[in-house]
C-alpha cells in the first residue's frame, strides 16, 4: 500500500470521530461544534503539514500522526464520557499525550530541515528546538485559558493548580517524545 493510501486510511478514525461528535448529544450544541472544529483543525493541520514536509523531501513521522490523532480522540472521549469531571487523572493523560504530539510535530519539522541541509545543527539541537517550540505553544495555550477566564468569565481553569499541572504534563509528554526519538534514532 502506498504512502498516500496509508495517510488517507489514518484519517478514517478522525472522520468517524467527527460523525460521533456531530450526531450524539453529550453537551451543549456550541461546545459540540467547538469540539468538532478541534478535530477538523487537527486533521487539516496534520495533512497540510505532512504535505508541506513531503514537498521538501521529508515527512511527518507516523508516531507524530498517531499521537496527534490519539490526543484528539482522548480529549473527545473525555468530553463524551465526562471523564474530565469523573477522573482526576484524565486531564493529565490528555496533556501528556498532547505534549508528545505537539513536540513530536516540531521535532519532525526541525529534523526535516536538518536532513535537507536547510538547518545546519546537530540532531540533538534540532530535537531540543522542536521540544522547546512545542512547549512554548503549549504554554501559550494555557495562558489563553487563564486569560479567557479572567476576561470573559469562563471556567476553563477548573481548580487552583490546573494550569501548573497542565504545564507539567505537557512538559512530561514532550520529554517522553524526545526520549522516544532518541531510542528510535539509535536503532
Amino acid at each position: 500500500m502506498n504512502t498516500t493510501r496509508l495517510r488517507l486510511l489514518a484519517c478514517l478514525p478522525q472522520l468517524v470521530l467527527l460523525g460521533i461528535e456531530l450526531r450524539t448529544s453529550y453537551d451543549t450544541w456550541p461546545r459540540q461544534v467547538a469540539l468538532s472544529l478541534t478535530n477538523v483543525a487537527g486533521l487539516v493541520a496534520v495533512l497540510t503539514f505532512d504535505r508541506w514536509l513531503r514537498r521538501r523531501g521529508s515527512r511527518l513521522s507516523w508516531v507524530t500522526v498517531i499521537l496527534t490523532f490519539g490526543s484528539i480522540w482522548l480529549d473527545a472521549l473525555g468530553n463524551f464520557q465526562h471523564l474530565y469531571a469523573g477522573y482526576w487523572w484524565w486531564d493529565r493523560i490528555t496533556h501528556t499525550v498532547g505534549g508528545m504530539a505537539i513536540s513530536g510535530g516540531f521535532i519532525d519539522f526541525f529534523q526535516s530541515w536538518r536532513r535537507t541541509g536547510q538547518l545546519t545543527v546537530t540532531w540533538g539541537f534540532a530535537t531540543l528546538t522542536g521540544f522547546l517550540v512545542g512547549q512554548l505553544l503549549g504554554s501559550l495555550y494555557e495562558i489563553s485559558e487563564w486569560l479567557g477566564d479572567a476576561w470573559f468569565g469562563t471556567n476553563r481553569v477548573v481548580y487552583r493548580y490546573d494550569t501548573p499541572h497542565d504545564l507539567f504534563f505537557n512538559i512530561l509528554g514532550g520529554l517522553l517524545v524526545v526520549l522516544l526519538a532518541r531510542l528510535t534514532r539509535s536503532r
